[in-house]
């Protein structure tokens, strides 16, 4: 068991220098003056900007709100399917099914409340929008 702890973590240790490496810029070879003579080019990189196009405050905002909400969804279907599996194994107990019941009637809460705040933000945005016009 130690081993193989030792393994996982020596595997994320180096992992990063595997992953993060780079190539060396590759050279072009051109001529100058004589052709048996090359002098090396190097090639031009471009990094896309990971935010894409913000221009205000607003716009980060909106992007924030808008990747948290998509975040969201995935967790009120994880727990819909948690309510779903309390009500399968609850077998008739009241307890269990109590249980259940509440899982579902706070995940549908909370679903709503999340949309509801989406649907918000977009009815803000565009007034916001149409104001700046």
């Amino acid at each position: 068991m130690k081993k193989a702890l030792f393994v996982f973590l020596l595997t994320l240790a180096i992992s990063p220098l595997i992953v993060l490496a780079q190539n060396p810029p590759q050279t072009l070879p051109t001529t100058v003056g004589n052709p048996a003579q090359t002098v090396p080019t190097k090639i031009p990189i471009s990094i896309p900007n990971p935010v894409g196009s913000i221009n205000s405050l607003s716009d980060l905002f909106y992007k924030i709100v808008n990747f948290v909400v998509s975040l969201s969804y995935v967790v009120i279907a994880f727990f819909l399917l948690l309510a779903g599996f309390k009500f399968v194994t609850a077998q008739g107990s009241e307890d269990k099914l109590t249980d259940a019941k509440n899982t579902f009637k706070y995940t549908v809460i909370g679903a709503i409340l999340i949309i509801g705040a989406q649907v918000i933000v977009d009815v803000v945005r565009g007034i916001i929008t149409q104001i700046a016009a």
